[in-house]
């Protein structure tokens, strides 16, 4: 057996580094412990892989039962339209665990198969066993929960998170993702010529003031925020009349290319812009 003399820093960076073996394995090979290979890793000055990579290389390499499944780890680390609007959609229905898992709970799959898409996911998208329509799609990567977490999104963000300081070029698609995970458009019968009204709900203060502010840069008008009690607390939410709901519409869904939006928020603001022009 080759002895740890023999394991220079060029023989260990490729084994290491390069060819991605783990420290056990590595110590299998010079017949050492996995600690005498670890302080020889040190005393190199060579980066150890965190407990999530080397988790991640061991299921590459069938060391662990669970499926790897791939991912762009790069996802939230710069904007653009896609990025925006999936963000938009986690700060508000979204959740990140104590140990990085991030979640999407929605009724609607197609909408998370689009999101899986534009991650380049290979996560899978399972039935909820307790709801029957609810879909999840959870997946964890240390890099994706610490770019969301610079973000603002944390563990049990919804009383105490912040709106995020978004690029202007990228409200639009931002302010959608929220809008399908905390927004509703629905009609109001007490004004049947124009019933079309737009909402947006929040458990933090602070989020629903930046997101009024910002919609107030994208062109819509100053609205109030009411306050209203929940059986979770409070909750802070304004409303848009027909006139303003469509303008809102236009705002939202000037740049949807790419497919992101809750298809039947979509129809609904056309069903109520249809149905008034058709009167």
């Amino acid at each position: 057996m080759k002895k740890l003399d023999n394991l220079t820093k060029d023989k260990l960076i490729n084994l290491y580094v390069t060819n991605k073996m783990s420290l056990e394995d590595i110590a299998k090979i010079y017949n050492v412990s996995r600690v005498a290979v670890y302080k020889r890793l040190k005393k190199y000055g060579i980066k150890q892989r965190s407990k999530s990579e080397a988790r991640i290389e061991a299921q590459k390499q069938d060391k662990l039962p669970q499926q790897f499944y791939d991912i762009n780890e790069d996802f939230f680390s710069s904007w653009s339209p896609e990025m925006a609007y999936v963000f938009g959609l986690i700060i508000t229905d979204g959740c990140v665990s104590d140990v990085g898992v991030i979640s999407l709970c929605i009724n609607d799959r197609d909408l998370l198969e689009k999101v899986k898409k534009v991650l380049r996911s290979e996560h899978k998208i399972t039935s909820s066993r307790h709801q029957k329509g609810l879909y999840h799609f959870h997946f964890a990567r240390e890099k994706l929960a610490a770019d969301l977490a610079k973000l603002g999104v944390l563990p049990k963000k919804s009383l105490t998170v912040k709106f995020p300081q978004v690029p202007e070029r990228h409200l639009a698609d931002f302010i959608r993702g929220v809008f399908d995970g905390d927004g509703s458009v629905f009609f109001d019968k007490r004004r049947p010529v124009f019933p079309l009204r737009s909402k947006f709900v929040s458990s933090s203060v602070d989020f629903i003031d930046g997101l009024h502010k910002s919609l107030e840069l994208l062109g819509m008008p100053k609205r109030t925020i009411y306050k209203q009690k929940t059986k979770n607390g409070w909750s802070y939410m304004f409303i848009f009349d027909h006139k303003d709901s469509v303008k809102l519409f236009d705002i939202l869904y000037k740049n949807t290319q790419n497919g992101l939006f809750l298809e039947r928020k979509y129809r609904r603001f056309l069903e109520g812009i249809k149905g008034h022009e058709e009167r």
